[in-house]
């Protein structure tokens, strides 16, 4: 059975560490997907706000420029670019360029005729009336075709009003990104598409995106933002909650599970030595009366009066002691104090304490003084036979836990509240602090009692607890260890109730 039970425990750790390891990692693997989409969805806002950013800067008006562009197919002899495209841009200054415009022509007209009669001609022939661009691209495919529209847009619209970090970062602030950087680059080769270069560290994520804002002229801008846990964990609110509930549900389970097993086996163990120390305290009375019955049988030892009495005294302590044990017993097996028979009677109070001092029986090696300190006599109403055996219990531990001399002292009186308070107060050895909680639990023993060979079977306190119970009342103690204990017991009185 031990085996069996450390086979568990070692089972149970090991599926909590198991159970931890997994759980920490799904949820580190839940943790980095929420971080790949919240980074998806911050890659999309950022271009967003670099198109924007482009959108702001077409809008914007271009005083005294007029721009064009057109397309020409070129002839090549490198037989690996399928096709070569050139793309002019052209831009007219009509504030500059006012003298060239003949008298009696708007300068959009102007523009326009001259592109339109410049189509077959050769570009270099009128580049003093205007600033021309030519960009040439090759391996024009259908993907690329389809952007080109758009290049064109981008080199418009910086030549119009060129890249400024500030808007940018304010367009970007205005959709809550604070950029750690923004900076531009030139590239040698054109660039159609943004990129994004993902976090490195799962920790301290940084991401980086690439807008190319001028294809043409290679000019791109680089967005460098930190990406932060708040909005991650806001994304894993639920699953974290629910995760971390059903965790802590789970090793709670296993933990009790641990801790129920632990007090089965301490209850076992309990069980085990009251069955021992029950064996043994019922020896000591059935060898006294054995030992009486063979007195008796004795006919010249019967004819000496002082030995019979002693004998016989020593048969009826033994069976008052045997009454007790079986009484305790008895009353113990009750699971409510409620079900506990009571025959309530008045009675006075100083000559139930009297009888009690009258029964006990002090040891030969121990020097005990009892007394009642309180002045006048009390009637209560309670069980008489039970009180009895409360007070009796309480003085024969105070005789017990005690050095070669001891004090006990009794004292009771009737509260303002109608509760009876009865008070048993030693100058023994006290109770330590580690087995103070434990004293009303049934069964249990202190190991200073089990080392000082104590008799007893740790039913005393516990059954004292319950009949106190059974009258309605309460018990508490104060015990220092090393100067002594006294306990208190209060029992209301209502007249009139069984």
């Amino acid at each position: 059975m031990e085996r069996r039970v450390k086979f568990i425990y070692g089972w149970t750790i090991c599926v909590i560490i198991a159970y931890s390891i997994v759980q920490g990692y799904w949820m580190y693997s839940r943790y980095q997907l929420s971080l790949e989409e919240y980074e998806s969805e911050l890659y999309a806002t950022i271009t967003a706000c670099v198109e924007e950013d482009i959108s702001m800067r077409k809008a914007l008006p271009a005083p005294n420029r007029l721009y064009g562009n057109r397309s020409r197919k070129i002839d090549i002899k490198d037989e690996n670019h399928a096709s070569a495209w050139a793309y002019d841009i052209y831009v007219f200054d009509t504030l500059q360029k006012s003298a060239s415009i003949p008298k009696g022509i708007d300068a959009q007209t102007y523009f326009l005729d001259y592109i339109a009669n410049h189509q077959s001609n050769n570009l270099q022939d009128s580049n003093d009336d205007m600033e021309i661009f030519e960009f040439r691209c090759n391996n024009i495919d259908d993907t690329i075709a389809t952007h080109v529209v758009d290049a064109l847009d981008r080199f418009i619209a910086n030549h119009k009003q060129p890249f400024q970090k500030v808007r940018l970062d304010s367009i970007l602030r205005s959709k809550g990104i604070m950029a750690q950087s923004i900076t531009t680059t030139k590239t040698d080769t054109m660039v159609w598409q943004p990129s994004m270069l993902p976090h490195t560290s799962i920790w301290q994520p940084v991401m980086t995106v690439s807008f190319p804002y001028d294809i043409f002229e290679g000019q791109q801008v680089v967005v460098k933002t930190a990406i932060g846990m708040s909005p991650i964990i806001r994304r894993m609110t639920y699953t974290l909650l629910i995760t971390i509930l059903l965790s802590f549900f789970l090793v709670f389970c296993l933990i009790y599970q641990i801790l129920t097993i632990r007090k089965q086996r301490h209850i076992e163990a309990i069980r085990q030595e009251f069955l021992h120390t029950m064996i043994h305290e019922l020896k000591r009375p059935i060898s006294t009366l054995k030992m009486c019955v063979s007195f008796m049988g004795n006919e010249r030892m019967m004819q000496d009066g002082e030995s019979k009495q002693k004998i016989l005294n020593s048969s009826h302590n033994e069976l008052d002691n045997l009454t007790s044990y079986f009484s305790k017993l008895r009353d113990i097996t009750f699971s409510d104090s409620e079900k506990i028979p009571l025959v309530k009677s008045r009675f006075a109070l100083r000559g139930l304490m009297e009888e009690c001092i009258n029964k006990q029986n002090i040891p030969s090696d121990k020097d005990v003084r009892m007394e009642i300190v309180a002045e006048d006599d009390l009637e209560i109403r309670a069980d008489r036979m039970h009180l009895a055996n409360i007070v009796c219990n309480l003085l024969e531990n105070a005789i017990k836990y005690s050095r070669e001399a001891v004090t006990i002292r009794i004292d009771y009186r009737m509260r303002e509240d109608g509760m009876v308070q009865i008070c048993v107060a030693d100058n023994g050895i006290g109770i330590a602090k580690a087995d103070q909680r434990y004293v009303f639990d049934k069964f249990y023993r202190s190991e200073s009692a089990k080392d000082k060979a104590i008799p007893g079977i740790g039913l005393g306190l516990s059954y004292v607890k319950l009949l106190v119970e059974a009258h309605g009342g309460n018990i508490s103690f104060d015990s220092t260890e090393g100067e002594g204990t006294t306990f208190t017991i209060v029992i209301p009185q209502r007249d009139g109730e069984d």
